[in-house]
Order: structure tokens, then C-alpha cells, then sequence
């Protein structure tokens, strides 16, 4: 590997003129994509058996029919039952094909995700403003849906808050989820 590559995907700072050249080195993971089917090998929808043979996967020991999750060595939390298999998926440092992770702000999910997760659902400004959580369509996946977790800490009040202030919320964390899952 050159070390044109090995440093891509780092950051290097050195000390400004005067100071020592101490060269800090940070890097962090490669973002990965999520959906609108899953996480590379892992997709929603899949037998906890495929899974496994991923290699990205190990079921737990405890009664498969019930609903549990679990993160493992690759930091992918895996969400499954035993009737629906796999039924969700998320990780830190992930971007839907869209673009949409965190720091994503709620106007830029709005523009990338116009459609609810389920017509006649709630819409997007009540659900941020009551769970701080949006439930959208995944493009041409209609049996999926994205539940985006934004940051509302900041927030002074839950009711009067201005389109800007909406607007300019960010996203904590994304999972693509089965519809199904809520009834999980």
C-alpha cells in the first residue's frame, strides 16, 4: 500500500510555524452504506441461517422467536426475530445511498425522504416534535422503512420551535428497518 492510500482516509495536522512538527494522525472507520436492502452481506429480510454465513453475524443463544438484537466485532447492530429473520440494521458512520447519516440535518432527510413510512402516518414535524424519531419509505423498497433518530437536545421547547429550528436538527442515527419489525 503507498502511503498516499494509507493516509486517505486519515487526517494529519502538524504544528504551525515556530512549534515542533509533531505530526497527530486520526482516522475513523470508512463510512458504509445502509440500504436500502442492509449492510453489505447482511440485508434485511434474510433467514438468521444466511446471516450467519456471512461471517458478519452470530445469533445468540436465546429463544430465536423472540425479538432481540446484538453489535458485533464489526460494530453492525442486528436486529432479528425468528419469524422475520433479520429485521433491522445499523451501524455507526453509515450514509443511505441518498446521503443521509449523522450530521444530516432534518431539512436535508425531508428533501431525500418526501414520503412516510406508511400512509396516513403522522407527519414529519409531529413525529420529530413528539419522538424525536422519523419513520420514511425506503426508495424502491416497500417493504422497508428508515427510522432516523435526531438530536433534539438543544431544544428549549418541543412546541414552538421555528421552521428553522427544525430545520437545521440533526440526525443521530439511521436503521432500515422491515415494516413488519413494529409488530415484531
Amino acid at each position: 500500500m503507498t502511503a498516499a492510500a494509507a493516509l486517505s482516509a486519515c487526517t494529519v495536522s502538524i504544528g504551525g510555524p515556530g512549534t515542533p512538527t509533531v505530526p497527530t494522525v486520526t482516522s475513523q472507520p470508512p463510512e458504509r452504506v445502509l440500504g436500502p436492502d442492509g449492510i453489505g452481506p447482511l440485508k434485511v429480510g434474510m433467514t438468521l441461517e444466511k446471516a450467519e454465513r456471512t461471517g458478519e453475524f452470530e445469533r445468540r443463544k436465546e429463544n430465536p422467536d423472540a425479538c432481540m438484537s446484538y453489535t458485533g466485532e464489526n460494530g453492525i447492530v442486528v436486529g432479528w426475530s425468528g419469524r422475520l429473520g433479520i429485521s433491522s440494521l445499523t451501524a455507526d458512520n453509515v450514509r443511505t445511498p441518498e446521503g443521509i447519516g449523522p450530521g444530516s440535518t432534518y431539512a436535508e432527510v425531508t428533501a431525500a425522504y418526501p414520503e412516510l413510512a406508511e400512509p396516513g402516518d403522522m407527519p414529519y414535524d409531529d413525529q420529530l416534535r413528539m419522538m424525536s424519531v422519523i419513520w420514511t419509505s425506503v426508495p424502491d423498497r416497500p417493504k422497508a422503512m428508515y427510522a432516523i433518530r435526531f438530536d433534539t437536545s438543544r431544544w428549549t421547547s418541543r412546541g414552538d420551535l421555528t421552521r428553522a429550528e427544525l430545520d437545521r436538527t440533526e440526525v443521530q442515527l439511521v436503521v432500515l428497518k422491515l415494516k413488519a419489525n413494529q409488530k415484531c
